[in-house]
């Protein structure tokens, strides 16, 4: 009789926890898993399965009970919009989490960004895969103007950007060398570098110069994100301003770039572009594919892989002198989404099949986002 008393108390025990959580079901309708991909719920969504609720006390968890780490993202305001974590769900098939009030584990970031003004005002940013930075005002009385993507490549899931800068600084050594962690050995000058975007009107790409104002979003541990506003630069015989939304998720090797332009008043044609080296050559994917990629071989150093993925369609891919890219139409006022990053063949991909794989399911993936359902 004890033994059943303790049973029902537990069966309540349960049912009453069942009532006070959301379940979320993550449907994945491709036929490849799906590893650390991050699922977004939107705080409202929450708050209509919990009731009343502190954001700041939300604790996510798998099917077994064991807690997921989760952040909450503001996305520059005051209050937070939405929760996001990383779910596994395997190939054609679904996983089930649950969000409950509680207290959340403190969780070592797997994304990290900021401003680095003791380096010329670059920002930078990265996970546990792949770092990048781009560049702020300070650097053109050194370097002149650019507004290209440069990529660090690593091979440790540890965040390095600002023990890299602060050794770099101090003169104990230096980031464009590998020193067991990875490098910065890619060079952008004044080009697009690693998949930036810009107008590219009357086949000539107009290029801005380096960014004027940068804000912090969200950062980590999960996802970093930063905003970027650019001086007005000439488009043809108009002045043209540009804005650049950027955010990293732990365990991707693409950033996420969500481009705004301002000036002109019709649609016209952008430029994703990944700028040609001699050592360099194209990775082609089949006609029809939203995506293209380039290998660079740095000798000892490896090869670096690049990619770029639209989600919006492409008019053409094209390799010209100094850029292989890929093009697609701007609306103006509507906000254009891409990615675009790197991968290493001492980190991961050790062939060129690996990294044209991988960017071909990211694209996939993009087209057939995960499907979340909340009760």
């Amino acid at each position: 009789m004890h033994k059943l008393s303790l049973f029902l108390l537990s069966f309540l025990f349960l049912a009453g926890c069942n009532g006070n959580r959301v379940k979320v079901t993550v449907e994945n309708a491709l036929p490849f898993d799906r590893l650390a991909e991050t699922v977004e719920i939107p705080i409202g969504d929450i708050a209509s399965g919990l009731g009343e609720i502190d954001p700041a006390a939300l604790v996510v968890t798998d099917s077994k009970g064991i807690e997921v780490p989760s952040q909450l993202i503001r996305a520059g305001r005051a209050e937070p919009q939405s929760l996001i974590f990383q779910a596994d769900v395997k190939a054609g098939s679904s996983a089930r989490y649950y969000i409950a009030s509680g207290t959340p584990q403190s969780y070592a970031p797997k994304a990290y960004g900021r401003f680095v003004p003791e380096r010329y005002d670059d920002y930078a940013w990265e996970n546990d895969r792949i770092a990048f930075r781009i560049y702020g005002p300070a650097l053109i009385a050194k370097d002149g103007p650019s507004n290209g993507l440069d990529v660090w490549i690593k091979r440790t899931s540890d965040m390095v950007i600002d023990r890299w800068y602060a050794d770099y600084l101090a003169g104990k050594n230096t980031y464009h060398d590998d020193n067991g962690e990875g490098c910065d050995c890619y060079k952008v000058g004044r080009t697009l570098g690693a998949g930036a975007m810009a107008p590219y009107v009357d086949d000539s790409l107009w290029l801005a110069i380096n960014f004027e104002n940068w804000k912090t979003l969200d950062n980590g541990p999960v996802r970093t994100s930063f905003r970027l506003t650019y001086p007005p630069f000439l488009v043809r015989d108009v002045m043209v301003t540009e804005t650049r939304t950027i955010s990293l998720d732990a365990g991707s090797q693409l950033t996420k770039i969500t481009e705004e332009y301002s000036g002109i008043e019709t649609e016209f044609t952008v430029a994703a572009g990944i700028v040609r080296r001699e050592e360099g050559s194209p990775l082609l994917f089949p006609p029809g594919k939203n995506a293209i990629a380039y290998r660079l071989d740095g000798g000892e150093t490896g090869i670096t892989y690049i990619g770029t993925v639209l989600t919006t369609p492409a008019t053409a891919v094209q390799d010209i002198t100094d850029h292989l890219m890929i093009v697609t139409r701007y609306s103006p006022g509507t906000p254009l989404t891409y990615y675009t990053g790197a991968g290493w063949s001492k980190w991961g991909f050790e062939t060129d099949a690996a990294w044209t794989r991988y960017v071909d399911e990211f694209s996939q993936k993009l087209a057939s986002p995960l499907k979340v359902t909340t009760e």
